[in-house]
């Protein structure tokens, strides 16, 4: 299940715990609790152990990023565009040259 591990670690480091700590109150490894503030990944009974550790919902893990923190990702710059519109002509041109030649 994916889940938003960074408000798992703002929401542990708010109590002041360390991994180890939490993985304790949740009853699971720690590698579980690494697992899941860095790649957002948790089985169903681990985010069920997070609400009852943290006293709250399950939507809490789910939140979808504010405009503020959405501002913050990077977008293509026009250089940048110009490299990938680029590259995939170049692709294009170079599949259509395979065609032509097989023939």
């Amino acid at each position: 299940m994916e889940l938003r591990g960074d408000i798992v670690k703002d929401m542990r480091l708010a109590n002041n715990w360390t991994q180890q700590h939490l993985a304790d109150v949740c009853g699971v490894n720690m590698r579980t609790i690494q697992r899941v503030e860095n790649k957002g990944t948790a089985s169903l009974e681990t985010l069920m152990a997070l609400c009852v550790a943290f006293d709250t919902k399950r939507e809490t893990f789910f939140e979808v990023p504010s405009l503020e923190q959405t501002s913050q990702i990077p977008v293509l710059g026009k250089k940048s565009l110009v490299l990938v519109v680029t590259f995939i002509s170049g692709v294009a041109l170079g599949g259509a040259a395979v065609l032509l030649f097989m023939r």
